[in-house]
């Protein structure tokens, strides 16, 4: 049977833990049992630690403390937040044994540990195939990956990987690449990132979503630190080029600009100082690379980003509705079944098919990113409102004027 899945990449922390276990709680109301194969061999345990586990050593054991103490030494065990079928870590290698035998650093022993599982990952599929036995049909598969930029950039190791799991499972798999929506305060920091997203979906050769991860948090920066441009010019990440003026911007908001050029504008020393500066050999090489960065990437034309706030049911819907079409889910999930399923269950397995493929239909419909979506992820998340983003004022005001003339 055929079987559908998603390959979690992104840079170290983008989120991508939290997002299998964000996906996979979401995919399971669904209806879709999921499970997570862990690939990151630095992804040994998740973080439940507790300070206050001594503390109850001095006092009266009852029956109340009995159960909390119980209840913190569950928490701080080792363990994963999402549900996995394979985790590389017990099953194969990590990186913490490896960095401890060998002597190596946290980045060549994630490198050895990725070309160790590529090396033996006939043994690695023939165990997971052992495990898929169990379930019928087979279940939605999520992929967490380590995200070093080494592994997508020197080596081919997690191309051949995924190769043999497209190959040899028959597993219809979508790269989803998660970056932190941070990365668009800056604007080096987003050139390097676009070039890193165009990067790995070129070495990986599979349908991708770019998902621009925590929008949630970008309103705490936003006292800070102000978006050079409209949050929707970073979603389509057309005209790169127009980030090179804010390569040296120092994080002012774009209404204080006006006010602080009126107030240095008589200021002969600090112009002065400013020309000096944007002449020197290092400033242009800078600027120069970064030009020939963005002519790069905008040659490729393959990057769109989405939003994500994986709290959010209805931010995740839309990925994942864009993800079920890149993946073929959308279009042919749960139609196949086996002579017994059909034999024993015609009606419901129908039924069951059609009310999955119905379902993504609807999501479908709503996957088109227009101004309302990203009017209400910068008045939620940003403090912003449309009436004060110039470019969405007049796409609003245009679908206005359509909608009278057709009336």
């Amino acid at each position: 049977m055929v079987m559908y899945g998603q390959v979690v990449v992104g840079p170290p922390g983008s989120g991508k833990t939290t997002y299998c276990n964000g996906m996979q709680q979401y995919l399971r109301l669904l209806g879709r049992e999921t499970f997570v194969i862990n690939l990151d061999p630095a992804n040994e345990y998740y973080n439940g630690t507790n300070d206050d586990s001594d503390a109850v050593d001095d006092e009266p054991e009852t029956e109340g403390t009995t159960t909390e103490t119980n209840e913190q030494q569950q928490s701080s065990s080792p363990h994963l937040p999402y549900d996995t079928i394979l985790d590389a870590c017990e099953d194969m290698i990590n990186l913490s044994s490896v960095m401890t035998e060998l002597n190596f650093g946290p980045n060549g022993g994630l490198v050895y540990c990725m070309e160790y599982i590529e090396h033996h990952i006939t043994e690695l599929i023939e165990l997971l195939r052992g495990r898929l036995c169990d379930y019928s049909p087979y279940p939605y598969i999520l992929i967490d990956l380590p995200g070093q930029v080494e592994l997508y950039t020197h080596c081919t190791c997690i191309q051949t990987i995924v190769e043999r799991f497209v190959k040899e499972l028959d597993l219809r798999l979508c790269a989803v690449h998660l970056v932190d929506a941070h990365s668009s305060m800056d604007a080096s920091k987003f050139i390097s990132t676009a070039l890193l997203s165009t990067t790995t979906m070129l070495r990986l050769e599979l349908p991708a979503v770019n998902v621009l991860s925590k929008v949630d948090l970008l309103g705490q920066y936003g006292d800070e630190q102000g978006t050079p441009f409209n949050l929707d010019y970073f979603m389509e990440c057309q005209e790169l080029n127009r980030l090179l003026p804010f390569l040296h911007h120092d994080g002012r908001h774009e209404q204080d600009e006006e006010l602080y050029y009126r107030i240095i504008e008589n200021d002969v020393e600090y112009r002065k100082a400013k020309e000096k500066t944007n002449n020197t050999i290092f400033y242009k090489k800078h600027h120069k690379l970064h030009m020939a960065l963005c002519e790069v990437i905008e040659d490729y034309s393959l990057l769109t980003y989405m939003p994500l706030n994986i709290n959010d049911a209805v931010s995740v819907g839309r990925v994942l509705t864009k993800i079920d079409k890149c993946n073929g889910y959308i279009f042919t999930a749960n139609t196949t079944f086996t002579k017994q399923q059909t034999t024993n269950n015609d009606n419901k397995n129908v039924n069951a098919a059609a009310h999955d493929m119905f379902q993504c239909a609807m999501q479908y419909t709503d996957s088109t990113w227009q101004y309302e979506q990203v009017a209400e992820v910068q008045e939620n998340y940003m403090g912003l409102f449309d009436e004060n983003i110039p470019e969405l004022h007049q796409k609003k005001e245009k679908k206005n004027g359509k909608e009278e003339t057709n009336s």
